[in-house]
């Protein structure tokens, strides 16, 4: 690992926040990251080594773009390294993955207990066998997962996709999710989801504001649930659209 590399990475970031708010302290760094500031100082001076749970909260903490999330992620400590840089879905591959079960397999590699035999996914996740079998032979053709000696891994450290750019594929992806959570709400009780909802009238001028924090929400959680052991794959879904037409364009429909 090169640590002397990730300290002046990490040293460049705080130079450059400060410069907009220059009573942004080290502290500050540390709290905004969810380190402990004991914890990033060592890290910053290679006294431990960059596990890729630090560097998923340094990334998302401090809202990195992809060059920097990738670069952050090579310099993972190889004893540390579970898996390669994160890879963002291109429309064409996130076409062949709008079905909320290849996500779902993605997720259980993460858990401790994970068993790559068809049956098991299939049993943990409700599917029928075959379709299991046809997930993990779609995410090894896309180059997702990865054969390692007699076992199966991930080969990708997260995937993301485009964002506020028109995609039929997206559209496909978010009704399928929407789909299994209707199927979920019917078949499961209220302690192990949370399914809420808020109607208001908003100021139009603030959406672009309102995204981002939901945006910062979403990173913040998965940070949360991932922390320790994990047993389970869960779906965050957050729905924030408009039940109105716009009032230039009234005949438009939404």
């Amino acid at each position: 690992m090169s640590s002397n590399r990730f300290g002046d990475l990490l040293k460049s970031k705080l130079e450059d926040i400060q410069k907009k708010n220059p009573r942004f302290s080290f502290r500050s760094l540390a709290k905004k990251v969810g380190i402990s500031p004991g914890c990033l100082n060592e890290l910053m001076h290679g006294k431990r080594p960059l596990s890729e749970f630090y560097a998923n909260k340094i990334v998302l903490g401090l809202e990195l773009d992809i060059n920097e999330r990738n670069e952050i992620y090579s310099l993972i400590a190889t004893r540390s390294r579970k898996f390669a840089v994160q890879k963002t879905l291109e429309d064409q591959e996130l076409e062949m993955l709008t079905h909320w079960e290849h996500f779902a397999i993605l997720n259980l590699f993460r858990m401790k207990n994970f068993q790559a035999e068809p049956e098991w996914i299939a049993g943990r996740l409700g599917i029928p066998v075959e379709k299991a079998e046809n997930s993990l032979q779609l995410l090894m053709n896309l180059g997702f997962i990865k054969r390692k000696g007699n076992s199966i891994a991930r080969a990708v450290a997260s995937l993301s996709t485009t964002t506020d750019i028109p995609s039929q594929a997206l559209v496909k992806a978010h009704i399928s999710d929407l789909k299994k959570a209707i199927d979920v709400l019917q078949s499961t009780t209220p302690a192990v989801r949370d399914f809420s909802s808020i109607t208001m009238a908003i100021n139009p001028e603030k959406i672009e504001e309102a995204k981002k924090l939901i945006k910062k929400f979403r990173r913040k959680f998965s940070i949360l649930v991932e922390e320790g052991d994990q047993t389970e794959v869960y779906n965050l879904n957050i729905q924030f659209f408009p039940l109105t037409r716009p009032e230039k364009d009234p005949v438009n429909v939404i």
